[in-house]
């Protein structure tokens, strides 16, 4: 009975490399055809059973070092394990910093020859280009050596060609820690469109927000083994217990201490971002823009109190976020909302004209508004990303344009009265009671 397509099956997997103390007993080694024996193994891969159902999006943590990558090289099937058995229906993907390029072909010529390697024919690539042109946003550098590109270029253009793809497993390894912000965003909203598609990921993060927002189920590394597998959130809290050096009985040795290594959940400050592709047609091809097109959001600012654009933010500032609409057609009954995402693709906000008390708009071709909106930011630090929104305000909801990623800030811990626990701040207060 064959396997399910995008299921994964591994069953006492081990992966062991041949080390050498330095380049003489490499060389010595490989003179005398290992007889001389000057080399150790070391086991990356130590018995690892994993099981993994088609649709599931399984989130891979551990510390550096912990055999992760090396597990997803061999699911892969870029490695071939040393022992044990390892079953995938399908075609994977692995996606790991734009790795994959021919570095003196160019960008066009890397995507054709990649879709070709995966499975598709010519005419269908012709056919996605626009599209992984789009959302890899690399302007002219497309036409240009892969080998003048940046890490994030390079990352940028190989997850265009992973998700334009359709794979049955998209396996990610860390391919979006190097874009930006907004980057970011449309990584995993197209991830999200990939999951609801039935296929199977993988994702390597350090990011335990990421990973609890995302992850369907998740699997902890440890010293090359596996020593957890199961639900996402119960796996996230025996992370963060390994890392605080907390963990105990559960497959971490007592003399392990935790060395800090960057969550990214709190990085240093940046301005406020705006998205390059706002007013460009083509991010319609991305998929992250869409509506009948009556009224267009032409620009969305993100202001501070005094008016001007807004740099560093911290939890409990003040924000409006400024939607310029432009009517191409005379429209009754406009609503105009937005919506907070964190930086895993959470809605953590979300609001509108007509929620707000205002009356729907009616607009005539031609005419140009802005619509304010004042927020006060009881969140989580971190990444967020804006969703921009108008549509008809009847029961039968008609969306006149929609943009996925419209506008992005960053929230910073400057001090601990920054901490919020959860997503967001609540109104709250305690009283305590005596009883005589």
């Amino acid at each position: 009975m064959s396997a399910t397509p995008g299921s994964i099956s591994l069953r006492g997997v081990s992966k062991s490399f041949r080390v050498y103390d330095g380049g003489k007993a490499r060389l010595l080694d490989a003179l005398t055809f290992g007889r001389a024996d000057r080399g150790r193994d070391f086991w990356a891969l130590r018995d690892v059973d994993l099981e993994v159902e088609r649709g599931t999006t399984m989130g891979v943590l551990g510390r550096n070092g912990a055999g992760k990558s090396t597990l997803l090289r061999v699911i892969a099937g870029n490695l071939r394990p040393t022992r044990g058995e390892v079953r995938v229906a399908g075609q994977p993907i692995f996606l790991q910093m734009g790795a994959g390029f021919n570095p003196d072909y160019t960008g066009r010529e890397n995507v054709m020859l990649n879709g070709l390697v995966l499975g598709l024919e010519r005419k269908k690539i012709l056919e996605r280009f626009d599209e992984i042109e789009a959302f890899a946003d690399i302007g002219e550098f497309i036409d240009q050596p892969v080998r003048t590109y940046s890490s994030g270029m390079r990352s940028r253009l190989g997850f265009a060609v992973a998700v334009n793809v359709e794979p049955d497993i998209l396996i990610v390894d860390e391919a979006l820690s190097v874009g930006d912000a907004v980057f970011k965003q449309m990584g995993l909203q197209k991830m999200r469109e990939l999951r609801d598609r039935g296929s199977t990921i993988l994702l390597v993060s350090h990011s335990i927000g990421t990973v609890r927002g995302f992850c369907t189920r998740a699997a902890l590394m440890h010293q090359g083994r596996l020593i957890a597998s199961g639900d996402t959130a119960e796996i996230a809290d025996r992370y963060q217990a390994l890392l605080s050096g907390s963990a105990r009985g559960s497959g971490v040795p007592e003399g392990f201490k935790y060395e800090p290594e960057g969550l990214g959940d709190d990085e240093e400050a940046e301005a406020v971002e705006r998205d390059p592709l706002l007013a460009d047609e083509s991010l319609k091809k991305t998929g992250l823009r869409h509506g009948t097109g009556e009224v267009k959001v032409s620009d969305v600012e993100v202001l501070g109190p005094d008016g001007g654009p807004v740099g560093v933010l911290r939890p409990g500032d003040e924000i409006r976020v400024r939607l310029h609409l432009l009517a191409r057609e005379d429209v009754e009954g406009v609503k105009v909302g937005i919506t907070f995402r964190n930086q895993t693709g959470l809605e953590v906000f979300s609001t509108d004209t007509v929620h707000e008390g205002l009356a729907p708009e009616s607009l005539m071709a031609g005419k140009r508004v802005f619509v304010d909106f004042t927020v006060g930011l009881a969140l989580k630090p971190g990444n967020y990303g804006i969703v921009a929104h108008v549509s008809s305000a009847g029961k039968k909801k008609t969306y006149y344009d929609w943009l996925g990623v419209a506008a992005t800030f960053k929230l910073n811990k400057l001090d601990s009265k920054d901490v919020v626990p959860g997503l967001v701040r609540l109104p709250s207060r305690a009283e305590v009671g005596r009883r005589d």
